[in-house]
């Protein structure tokens, strides 16, 4: 037992230390990762990024920005890469001792100072070029701006004339960009680029601005002095036009809103003169935007005119339409209800139209009134029309349907007499057919619904004598009766129909009685049924007598008694 014992003990140890040595093989890799990686940032080409710098002017800004790199370059190399190839080396010593938590942690610790001088290179490499494209575009910008300076000079001395009196505040204030272009050299020469940079963006937006100002200006002038003057005389003209064809523009105030808008257009172009360039823009946006909303009020009275030549005769007609149907079905109500009864409803809803038709005639007469005066204004008169049209449409479709309602009543009052003289003859008529025909007697439950349709009938035409009359009531009533009139037709003729047939099949029949008493037995059956008014089951029994001495003879019998 001891021997598997040790065996056992001799596998765990074997297992550990093969366990151990494997562990600091993995630890061993993980240095000589950082290893290397070490040896890789210490030959980072940063003085290479360095030397890039030396093409410029290593004076002022540019010597102390590159002293500030070279010295946060060095302090790095000299502190950081220190620390983490000693730390490296412990990780060793601790590996061959195999104190795995120690290396490890000394591990970690080398690997974050490298990554920290990683991120210090890419943050100086950025400032590096952040500097070189800073000073590739301020030499873009610089060269633009010169260009700009150049072409400004030049439009101001060969264009003076477009430039009105805004020439000489022009000149003043392109030759103060002179010095400041000049001022970017020097400080380009001195080393001192992070100024020189942004004193030439400054230049260089000014000079854009007054580049684009410069091309505007001579639009401006030719607004003020031409194209708004020119525009207010249309406008004066044009509205004494229209007031002599029969306009009445007072609401719109021309004469005093034009006035204003000249007065503020007087100081303009004082502004252009200043160069203040914002302000002229900001009062010259808004003359034009009242000038639009002047022209946008007239051209809706001329819009306005237009559409009232187009629809005032078939809004008249609408409304003396409206008017007489009004007038027609408060007299057809009138005389109606003494007769019929009317809804309610009906008739104060014509009562309310009728006030309203007279409201919009008395709007009408002030149109006909503001149209025949010598001005009119038509924005008001189509306000009026539209009105008028909204509403009366309306009231056109419920009077009709009012009316229709009126005509109905006597048309349904027609049909329910029509319906209750029909009943009345139909039910006798077919009452005559059951007495002459080969019935033994009338079967009880015909003399119940004659009854029932003689009651009916009678009042029927006790409430025709009532007024004012209920024609809805009538007509539903009527409406039942009939209902029970065809189902009283339907069953007589099918019960004279089995009759018939049976009286039928029972003749042809009595040819096989003295050779088949069975079948006699059964005829005489049938003919006891027939006898009690029981048609129906007399047909089965004669029908299945019939089918078993002669087959197909019941249905050959029928067949014939249908076509005759």
């Amino acid at each position: 037992m001891w021997v598997y014992v040790l065996i056992i003990v001799i596998l765990a140890v074997v297992i550990a230390i093969g366990t151990l040595l494997y562990m600091r093989n993995i630890r061993k890799d993980d240095i000589k990762t950082q290893y290397v990686k070490l040896e890789g940032i210490r030959n980072l080409p940063f003085q290479d990024e360095l030397v890039k710098v030396k093409d410029y002017n290593l004076h002022g800004e540019a010597q102390s920005l590159y002293k500030t790199w070279q010295s946060d370059w060095q302090n790095v190399l000299k502190q950081s890469l220190v620390e983490a190839q000693n730390d490296l080396d412990q990780a060793t010593e601790d590996v061959e001792k195999f104190r795995f938590n120690d290396s490890r942690a000394k591990t970690e610790s080398a690997n974050a100072k490298l990554e920290s001088v990683e991120e210090k290179y890419k943050a100086l490499s950025g400032e590096i070029h952040q500097l070189i494209d800073a000073n590739e575009e301020g030499e873009r910008k610089y060269s633009e701006a010169e260009r700009l300076y150049r072409e400004s000079k030049r439009d101001v001395l060969a264009n003076g004339h477009q430039f009105g009196d805004a020439q000489p505040h022009l000149e003043k204030l392109i030759e103060t960009y002179e010095p400041e272009l000049k001022n970017y050299e020097k400080q380009a020469n001195q080393g001192n680029y992070v100024t020189a940079n942004k004193e030439i963006d400054e230049v260089h937006e000014e000079l854009s601005i007054l580049k684009e100002n410069m091309d505007e200006i001579p639009l401006l002038i030719k607004e003020v002095q031409k194209d708004l003057p020119q525009q207010f005389q249309e406008v004066r003209f044009g509205c004494r036009d229209l007031k002599a064809d029969g306009y009445d523009l007072e609401h719109i105030k021309v004469e005093g809103k034009l006035s204003t808008l000249k007065g503020k257009l007087n100081l303009v172009e004082p502004l252009i003169t200043r160069l203040e360039l914002d302000e002229a823009r900001d009062i010259l946006e808004d003359i034009n935007t009242q000038l639009d909303d002047m022209l946008e009020l007239v051209e809706h009275e001329v819009m306005a005119k237009t559409k009232v030549d187009h629809e005032k005769d078939i809004i008249t007609d609408d409304l003396f339409h409206a008017k007489d149907m009004n007038y027609t079905l408060r007299t057809e109500i009138d005389y109606v209800k003494e007769q019929f009864h009317i809804n309610e409803t009906d008739i104060h809803q014509v009562q309310k139209y009728e006030h309203e038709i007279e409201g919009m005639i008395e709007i009408y007469d002030e149109i006909i009134s503001e149209t025949s005066k010598s001005m009119a204004r038509y924005s008001e008169v189509l306000d009026n029309l539209e009105y008028i049209k909204d509403n009366i449409g309306s009231i056109n479709e419920e009077q009709q349907q009012i009316q229709q309602y009126l005509i109905n009543l006597r048309e349904d009052e027609a049909e329910a007499r029509e319906n209750a003289l029909l009943i009345q003859d139909r039910k006798e008529e077919i009452y005559r057919e059951l007495l002459g025909s080969n019935l033994s007697s009338v079967p009880e439950k015909f003399l119940v619904m004659k009854n029932e349709l003689d009651i009916d009938v009678k009042e029927i035409n006790k409430y025709f004598k009532r007024r004012p009359l209920n024609v809805q009531y009538i007509k539903d009533k009527v409406n039942r009766t009939v209902i029970l009139m065809n189902k009283y037709e339907q069953e007589a003729y099918e019960i004279l129909q089995a009759a018939r047939l049976t009286e039928v099949m029972i003749q042809y029949g009595n040819r096989y009685r003295r050779d088949d008493p069975d079948f006699n037995h059964k005829l005489n059956e049938a003919e006891r049924l027939f006898r009690e008014n029981r048609y129906k089951r007399a047909l089965e029994i004669v029908r299945a007598a019939l089918d078993k001495v002669e087959p197909g003879a019941a249905e050959r019998i029928e067949k014939e008694f249908d076509k005759r």
